[in-house]
């Protein structure tokens, strides 16, 4: 039974050794989308990120760098552009054109 509480002990130092200690995790980009209309749809590299009317109000985290955002209304023309988002909040107001009759 004393071999077996050391191997077992000496596994706990060994994990916990293993662990990154004092490392902080990088800052998260985070974005705020102002849609007109306020319930476009607002996608992220090619995946539902979320509506407008919610996105206004509470950003989202994603990645810093590059991504592609498209936003999507009925009744409007979609937007498609090419973002670069630093670390920390960013704000981004997209007002898309109707479509004629």
């Amino acid at each position: 039974m004393g071999v077996r509480r050391a191997t077992l002990a000496l596994f706990a130092l060994w994990a916990l050794g293993c662990t990154k200690n004092n490392v902080v995790a990088p800052e998260p980009a985070r974005l705020r989308v102002v849609t007109r209309p306020a319930a476009a749809s607002v996608y992220i590299d090619g995946h539902y990120f979320g509506r407008g009317t919610v996105l206004e109000q509470a950003p989202k985290a994603l990645a810093p760098g590059a991504h592609l955002m498209t936003v999507e209304a009925d009744d409007h023309f979609p937007h498609d552009m090419e973002i670069n988002l630093p670390k920390g909040e960013s704000t981004i107001t997209i007002e898309l054109r109707p479509i004629p009759p």
